[in-house]
């Protein structure tokens, strides 16, 4: 028997533009089992809990993780903040009296204000939101609820002009709380800076 010319193919082997190819090595397909489908399951469950590990960890622990790195400048009571063509200082801070509103239901109501002077050699986008209160035993930041500006209601900076400003911090706890609400920081979120009240 005669063996075919060189430049035909076997039957085995595809001739693709007279040129002889392999086949693709054939898989073996594995049939689904019990097991390989519970640990299906166990990494469909683990993907879930991860993401949602996430979230809680992104919503609570980042903020305060970012904060203490990317953190504030502090300022020491009684000190000024002098950067970004701006000179703030915390002149004095205190809690009135009695308080100067009806608490929500179920609520004590405490009233603080902060005074600063402040000069700002710039122009500023500053809101009253900006301001917040850390608060001892109270766990999140309180926002200014007002401010004065030389006794005059809002908040207006105006250029290369010191002026003094009130802001009005309303802080509400439940009935039963033991909180001792003692003021602890002014905050100002921009720029960032930790002005200590103690």
């Amino acid at each position: 028997m005669t063996s075919p010319p060189a430049h035909i193919a076997p039957p085995s082997s595809p001739l693709l533009n007279g040129v002889v190819t392999q086949l693709p090595p054939r898989r073996r397909l594995e049939q689904p089992s019990a097991e390989k489908e519970r640990r299906t399951g166990c990494l469909v469950t683990g993907a879930v809990l991860g993401v949602l590990v996430g979230i809680m960890v992104g919503i609570y622990a980042l903020p305060p993780i970012l904060r203490g790195i990317y953190g504030e400048t502090k300022v020491a009571a009684d000190e000024f903040y002098r950067g970004d063509a701006r000179i703030i200082r915390v002149q004095s801070a205190g809690r009135a009296s009695e308080p100067l509103g009806d608490p929500s239901p179920g609520t004590r109501r405490e009233d603080f204000f902060v005074q600063l002077s402040i000069r700002s050699n710039k122009t500023w986008a500053l809101v009253v939101t900006d301001f917040t209160l850390e608060l001892e035993g109270v766990k999140d930041w309180v926002k200014a609820a007002e401010a004065t500006t030389n006794g005059e209601p809002g908040l207006n900076i105006p250029l290369g002009e010191e002026v003094t400003v009130q802001l009005h911090f309303v802080v509400e706890v439940p009935l039963g709380s033991s909180a001792t609400l003692a003021a602890e920081a002014l905050h100002l979120a921009n720029p960032r800076v930790r002005f200590a009240l103690q």
